[in-house]
């Protein structure tokens, strides 16, 4: 059987996007998103706004509070992971002060998964 270069192709990012979708980290509101800053300190990397774009949106949400660290350009930086409806979800990240804002990042694909809370009041009920 002969395959034409478009079926090919097609096949070829039906495997790629499977992969991808397949390699989706999971996350939990316990986690932390964490990114490498470049910048030309880290008390400016620290300063910067950034935003998280979730799902493809076209607008940030503003991240809180960003922390990082490190020595030399590009700095470690972490946010506690943003809220999310459980489920497939992919989050990009902008970095921004008084000159403008950067491009978003690659976006980051995850599985957010939250674990129900401890079940409470445990009793006993007679029918009637």
């Amino acid at each position: 059987m002969k395959l034409t270069f478009l079926t090919s192709a097609a096949l070829v990012l039906s495997v790629i996007g499977f992969a991808s979708t397949a390699a989706a980290q999971d996350a939990d509101p316990t986690d932390y998103l964490a990114w490498d800053q470049a910048a030309p300190s880290l008390v400016e990397a620290q300063a910067y706004v950034y935003r998280g774009y979730k799902d493809g949106a076209t607008a940030g949400e503003v991240l809180t509070p960003v922390t990082c660290a490190g020595a030399a350009s590009p700095y470690a930086c972490q946010v506690l992971f943003p809220a999310f409806v459980p489920g497939p979800h992919a989050i990009a990240v902008s970095a921004a002060n008084s000159g403008g804002e950067s491009l978003p990042s690659v976006p980051l694909k995850f599985i957010f998964v939250v674990v129900p809370q401890i079940p409470t009041s445990l009793r006993m009920v007679k029918q009637p």
